[in-house]
């Protein structure tokens, strides 16, 4: 069934809830193709159908015939938001090969027969926004990392990558870099800047992405403006017994910061262990939360057990906070055209990839934190963005990922100083209006 996205698309894939909808299915080869003139029946069931009897599926059905373009096309009112499974019936006449015959009787592998299909309506404050999958938090050689900007992003792009912020250590200087590089690449793919911000010392890792200039570097050149701030802040914190008051002011003026220069603040690897002990401490990781200090917790961390875990206590106790995955990578890996480094990554539903409607979607909760380490994906976050997550990551990102990683690779080449060939331009422009057009059609928008 897996391979069915690659045989069939189905526009629009994403509908709104309640409304009449002419959906049009489009076999992708001649292995799949229909016959003009056969009628083909289509089975719809509803994913969350209210159903007592499991002998009595609510089914509806519909009969088909293929139009000149060799397309089935039907109309239906999809109910509510939720996946609404599609299934094609071929019919008997259709289930032989061409040279059925003299191929001893030989019909058509099962896989040709009986397709699953999928569709799934979204209500009216989901309908309209798109899935963008990005990075938040990720590292070059101009830090502590191996790859360049360039490699580093078209690594990502080959993955399905819509958005990506390096966040080197110390400096915004490599996702800048990758800012100017590409800025004006024909491919749709949106460069954040990024940091890891350390100050006053390496011990406090915030990562900052989307503003307008690097918090590291103003605490450089207003050292002594920032140290007189969180003074001043110091003694209006309320804090539990224990808590560092120094530590913490500085935790809260760096996330104040990111806000002022434009960006988000992004709580990173809550129960990274250093040396046998986390190395921020639990009671720090739990007061911050309640206090909103963050825009985002990211939950993709190393001994992500407790971080989720947390994260569920948190929200038990009335703290919402959105949520972000990531990979933190110090290096990627071009021959996996699925995962260019374990970990997870962000899924953001925003109306469009501009900087302000991700930053704005991250900040509102429309975010997931999205678990990949090769044996598959775990999603986590609010129980609808979820189940549209699953249904993309079922029918959507296999495509997608495949138009995107011949994007990738041309990326990967894109000079870092002077203009690119015409050629490579070109080819790159033509393969990202491939990728494109395939999610034009998909969503419908």
């Amino acid at each position: 069934m897996s391979n069915q996205v690659f045989n069939y698309l189905v526009t629009p894939s994403v509908v709104r809830a309640d409304a009449e909808t002419e959906i049009t299915i489009r076999p992708l080869g001649e292995n799949v193709a229909f016959v003009r003139g056969l009628e083909y029946t289509l089975e719809i069931r509803e994913r969350d159908a209210l159903c007592a009897r499991y002998d009595e599926f609510p089914t509806f059905k519909y009969t088909a015939v293929p139009n000149e373009a060799g397309e089935l096309k039907f109309t239906h009112r999809f109910r509510g938001e939720q996946r609404h499974t599609v299934i094609l019936r071929r019919p008997p006449e259709d289930v032989r090969s061409p040279y059925y015959e003299i191929n001893n009787h030989r019909n058509r592998r099962p896989d040709n027969v009986d397709a699953v299909l999928a569709v799934y309506s979204l209500a009216p404050d989901l309908y309209g926004l798109r899935c963008f999958k990005g990075e938040v938090h990720c590292h070059t050689y101009e830090s502590d990392g191996v790859q360049d900007a360039a490699h580093t992003v078209g690594n990502y792009r080959a993955a399905g990558y819509d958005f990506l912020a390096i966040t080197d250590h110390f400096t915004s200087y490599a996702s800048e870099k990758a800012k100017r590089v590409f800025a004006f690449a024909p491919v749709a793919m949106t460069l954040l800047l990024g940091e890891e911000v350390h100050v006053p010392t390496e011990r406090i890792h915030t990562v900052h992405i989307g503003g307008e200039n690097s918090v590291n570097d103003w605490f450089r050149a207003h050292r002594a403006e920032a140290v007189a701030e969180v003074a001043a802040l110091a003694p209006t914190l309320t804090l539990p017994d224990g808590i560092d008051r120094d530590d913490y002011a500085w935790r809260v003026w760096i996330a104040n910061k990111s806000r002022e220069l434009g960006g988000i603040a992004i709580l990173a690897h809550p129960f990274w262990i250093w040396e046998e002990v986390y190395f921020i401490p639990p009671a720090v990781t739990r007061q911050l939360l309640r206090d909103g200090v963050y825009d985002a917790l990211d939950l993709r961390d190393y001994d992500m057990e407790p971080a989720v875990a947390l994260w569920g206590e948190m929200r038990a106790e009335g703290v919402k906070i959105p949520v972000v995955g990531s990979t933190d990578s110090h290096r990627t890996d071009a021959a996996n055209p699925k995962l260019p480094a374990p970990g997870g990554y962000t899924f953001v539903f925003a109306p469009d990839r501009s900087e302000a409607a991700l930053l704005e979607a991250i900040r509102a909760g429309n975010s997931l934190c999205v678990r990949a380490d090769g044996a598959g994906e775990f999603i986590l976050g609010g129980c609808r963005l979820t189940k549209f997550a699953r249904f993309l990551l079922d029918k959507f990102y296999p495509v997608y990922m495949r138009l995107c990683h011949g994007q990738g690779a041309l990326m990967a080449d894109w000079p870092v100083t002077g203009e690119p060939e015409a050629k490579l331009a070109s080819l790159l422009a033509g393969l990202n209006e491939r990728s494109e057009a395939f999610a034009r059609e998909f969503y419908g928008y």
